[in-house]
């Protein structure tokens, strides 16, 4: 994790950052194996491991705001295990959200607030040389602790130009809010 200092700056700049409301529908793609025909949404919910927006042991769940948003995402992640993702067998998640208090990454003004550009958010963060979280796990990391109060975080998808993900911290949804999936099991085709 950053200093404290730099964790200091972070959580006052979280705290004075624009928040916009988010609601509509959201999409995943995941591998498919007989398992996983079987999963139901509630394990997206469960997710803890290191990600592009948090650190590992953060409860988060990563969605896309577009269908082939998605599958752009499911594509570059089977290519880069080595796999054809026009032959991988996939499942799909949808789920409608209302979320009130949402750090758009989208928007310049934003970005500038928190001190972030686009090429940090489209960087390449799963090397396993990184010790240091990135500035967007490091924002991440900290909402999901509760700091500026959002619920979740819109950002420019690295994977398809024009796309947009969306990562929601689950311990900080509370009503108003919800994340609703529209099939309780994943599906083959979207719900």
């Amino acid at each position: 994790m950053s200093s404290p200092s730099k964790d200091l700056a972070l959580i006052v700049t979280l705290s004075k950052a624009d928040a916009g409301t988010f609601v509509g529908p959201v999409y995943r793609v995941i591998s498919g194996t007989l398992i996983i025909k079987n999963l139901d949404f509630e394990h997206l919910r469960a997710g803890t491991a290191v990600g592009r927006c948090n650190p590992p042991g953060v409860a988060r769940i990563y969605m896309s705001l577009q269908k082939e948003t998605a599958q752009s995402e499911f594509d570059y992640y089977e290519r880069k295990a080595g796999f054809d993702p026009a032959l991988s067998d996939s499942y799909s998640f949808a789920a409608d959200v209302k979320l009130t208090r949402v750090l758009d990454l989208r928007l310049a003004r934003t970005r500038r607030q928190v001190g972030i550009t686009l090429t940090e958010i489209r960087k390449e963060w799963d090397d396993p040389a990184l010790v240091v979280p990135t500035r967007l796990q490091s924002i991440g990391s900290l909402i999901a602790r509760g700091y500026g109060g959002f619920s979740a975080m819109i950002y420019p998808s690295a994977q398809r130009r024009g796309g947009h993900n969306i990562v929601i911290f689950r311990d900080q949804i509370a009503s108003p809010d919800y994340v609703t999936p529209l099939s309780a099991k994943a599906t083959k085709e979207w719900a």
